[in-house]
Order: structure tokens, then sequence, then C-alpha cells
């Protein structure tokens, strides 16, 4: 009937930072995903502006006269 009737699930072992990053790497291999870094570099380009000169970074946003 309330909460007190249900079986509670038992607390996920709560992994080392080291256990965790083993973890991420094995499932990373798993879905074969790009360890090099090549995958994401292309995509992060794909959705950041380009790197604006300084002249034009102090200027930007353009003002509305």
């Amino acid at each position: 009937m309330g909460k007190a009737d249900e079986k509670q699930k038992p607390k996920p072992k709560k992994l080392t930072q080291k256990e965790q990053s083993e973890r991420f790497r094995q499932t990373a291999r798993e879905l074969e995903c790009d360890e090099s870094g090549d995958a994401l570099e292309r995509a992060f380009a794909k959705i950041v502006s380009p790197k604006m000169p300084k002249e034009e970074q102090q200027s930007w946003p353009p003002r509305r006269s």
C-alpha cells in the first residue's frame, strides 16, 4: 500500500574515480566511440563560431544606431 510495504532497491555501490573512469572507457569502446578526440573536434568546430580578432571582439556585439 505505502512505501513501507514496498521492497527497497539496494543502493548502487559508490564507484571510485578510477572505477568510474574505467567503466566510462569500457562503455565508449563497446559503443565504438572515437578515442582520439578528432570526431569531437569536428563536431565542436561545427557549432562554435571561429575566434574573432581582438579588434572585432571589443566592438562586439555591434551597436544599433
